[in-house]
């Protein structure tokens, strides 16, 4: 396999395209946004709009007494949505609302105002006064009990009387990082970030799913091969891994098929080609049995119950070969399903107790003869390991366009984990099994034959307390 159509080389190369999707992306943001790098977009925007906020404050403080700051600020802290405090650089606080400054805050700004001290002279050509030419806060504070953010910046107040700036320190206050918007606007990198994610689940939607949607048809077609569907077939016409995964699985359903072909025609062959022998060894014990004086005749009794065994054997490897032929060329067709129940009781356990629940308008479609003969074997089961615990029941109702066939009785059951094995040729259920307590394993694989030949399905299930049932699904 080339390792430019492989499955990893795809996936590599997926991923950087999508790197440079991204990338421009980005370049194309950041050059709608006026030109704005990340560093000024993300690292400056809290300080503008504080810078701005402040020369406004500044000059209605400069138009007022002092004693009507706190006023001036709440009437601002109502239009940003933040709290205005105003700290002079002896420590004296303006707050609207009376709010404690925490003291590590209250002590940088101290500390900040101190250091730089008042600075006199008037604004610059510019309009601003000389603390508010800077680019950055002075102060960024993040408080705990209760836990709210912190900014702030130096506005020289013009005081006419002495013709000279007041140092003080314009603080900004909220419980959350962004301010409300105020310190930081997080939709449009909410935006950002949500387009990203679109963006990149649209472009690797094609990808994943080139790779999810034939798995799930091989998972479904791998399914199929293990019920003993070998028809299946998967068309995947690609060269990488999943073309070949494909491919593989075609090969391996065609040896799987041609393997139980092979097995099912030796079985017909063995029982057809020994089918003739046993039967004339039985008719010559016969003969045999009647000529030996009576010490004899008990050796020879017990030659013919093998011989009986190997007869039993063989027809069940049998009916067993003719149901699988059959069922390759069977036809379909509405019939009543009462007369086949009846037919099958007075065949199998005429005299056994087994009640029957089967309205006679009751029609399912099926091969009479298939459908006979499963249901008979399922009646032949319940009476040799269930047919002395009680009675047997066989129940049919329609439902949703199926009909639904039970057998169920009151013995022991199976081991659960030997449920799903009950239909495979030769299994039985206790490995110590001999002629007396169990058959060859056949009884049960004729059914699902059977009764798949006819288009259902069946499955076996134990019952509480006890007791043991096989539903048989047919089209109605």
């Amino acid at each position: 396999m080339k390792i430019a159509s492989s499955l990893f080389a795809k996936i590599l190369a997926w991923f950087f395209l999508n790197l440079l999707l991204l990338t421009a992306v980005l370049v194309v943001f950041f050059a709608v946004q006026l030109q704005m790098n990340l560093h000024e977009f993300f690292g400056h925007q809290g300080a503008n709009r504080l810078r701005s906020a402040g020369m406004l404050i500044t000059h209605d403080l400069e138009q007022a007494p002092p004693d009507e700051w706190p006023d001036i600020l709440a009437r601002h802290a109502q239009i940003h949505g933040v709290d205005f405090l105003l700290v002079l650089q002896e420590g004296i606080v303006f707050s609207p609302n009376k709010e404690k400054v925490p003291e590590t805050v209250l002590v940088k700004a101290k500390e900040i105002l101190q250091r730089h001290g008042p600075q006199e002279g008037p604004e610059d050509c510019a309009g601003k006064p000389p603390e508010l030419r800077g680019k950055r806060p002075h102060l960024i504070i993040h408080s705990t009990d209760p836990s709210r953010w912190w900014f702030g910046i130096r506005v020289p107040i013009f005081l006419e009387a002495s013709e000279r700036h007041l140092p003080a320190m314009l603080l900004v206050s909220s419980a959350s990082i962004t301010g409300n918007g105020f310190f930081f606007d997080p939709l449009p990198w909410m935006v950002v970030a949500a387009a990203v994610i679109v963006i990149s689940v649209l472009f690797w939607l094609p990808m994943i799913r080139s790779i999810t949607n034939p798995l799930v048809r091989m998972t479904r077609a791998a399914e199929e091969i293990a019920k003993g569907n070998f028809a299946v077939s998967i068309h995947e016409p690609r060269a990488d891994e999943i073309g070949r995964l494909a491919s593989t699985i075609n090969h391996m359903t065609a040896r799987l098929a041609a393997f139980v072909q092979g097995q099912k025609r030796f079985l017909g062959d063995v029982s057809h080609e020994l089918g003739s022998p046993v039967a004339r060894i039985q008719f010559g014990l016969g003969i045999l049995e009647q000529r030996l004086e009576s010490a004899n005749r008990e050796r020879v009794r017990d030659v013919m119950e093998d011989v009986d065994h190997m007869a039993a054997l063989i027809g069940e490897l049998l009916a067993f070969s003719r149901a699988e032929m059959k069922s390759q060329a069977v036809k379909l067709e509405r019939i009543a399903l009462l007369p086949l129940v009846q037919t099958a009781v007075r065949r199998e356990a005429d005299d056994a107790k087994i009640q029957v629940h089967v309205v006679p308008d009751l029609h399912v479609t099926a091969s009479a003869e298939l459908l006979t003969r499963a249901i008979a074997n399922l009646l032949r089961n319940a009476v040799k390991y269930a047919g002395t615990s009680g009675s047997i029941t066989v129940t049919a109702q329609e439902q949703s366009g199926q009909v639904e066939i039970t057998v169920a009785d009151c013995g022991p059951g199976v081991a659960e984990e030997h449920l799903d094995r009950l239909f495979e040729p030769f299994f039985r259920p206790e490995p110590s099994r001999d002629r007396d307590s169990g058959g060859v394993g056949l009884g049960l694989a004729i059914v699902k034959t059977c009764v798949e030949s006819c288009g259902g399905t069946v499955a076996a299930h134990n019952l509480q307390p006890q007791g043991f049932m096989v539903t048989v699904k047919l089209k109605g």
